[in-house]
């Protein structure tokens, strides 16, 4: 790990950095159970949204060529499996993406606004972001086993918390105006 800073707000308002934020112990356990987990993305991203869709089933609508509607225009859950698993292991390379550029703070954060501006021109609204989580959470269960212990949940869970925080900058900047000046 280098020491580049990569800046994230707290709770209470203020600007802290990755290396703060998640401990070293914390980080070196993110990019652990990251090297087991992206042994099989497939698995892991299918696990992970069909969770989303038994948990979140409104979310469904999100997913208009992976969710079919019926004659009456009601959600399925019949689902095209292949274009899930082809989205879930995008979107699980997105999150090997930023595991392992924990170190680079500019491309990281450059990484996330970018994929928040994507998912709100897919009318992916931000408090929306906050629901993925405990399918995430399942997942990382169901992959690790007993890795995934109490200490290994709180560093994934503040990650996806930094993760989602980067997000929203993007998702309320979609064009990438405030972003201009090369700031992110």
């Amino acid at each position: 790990m280098g020491n580049a800073p990569v800046s994230c707000l707290t709770d209470g308002g203020e600007v802290m950095h990755l290396n703060k934020y998640l401990t070293p112990r914390q980080l070196q356990l993110v990019q652990d159970t990251w090297d087991i987990m992206k042994q099989d993305l497939p698995t892991l991203g299918l696990t992970v949204f069909i969770k989303l869709f038994q948990t979140e089933p409104d979310l469904k609508r999100l997913f208009p060529k992976i969710v079919q509607m019926n004659e009456k225009n009601e959600l399925e859950w019949e689902v095209d499996r292949d274009m899930l698993q082809r989205h879930a292991v995008t979107v699980m390379e997105g999150l090997g993406a930023a595991v392992e550029s924990l170190d680079d703070s500019d491309f990281l954060n450059s990484v996330l606004v970018s994929i928040g501006q994507t998912h709100v021109k897919r009318n992916v609204r931000p408090q929306m972001l906050r629901r993925l989580w405990p399918s995430l959470n399942h997942g990382f269960e169901q992959m690790l086993g007993e890795q995934y212990n109490k200490e290994t949940m709180e560093s994934w869970r503040r990650l996806y918390n930094y993760i989602t925080f980067q997000m929203k900058k993007g998702m309320s900047d979609p064009d990438g105006k405030l972003l201009d000046d090369g700031t992110t």
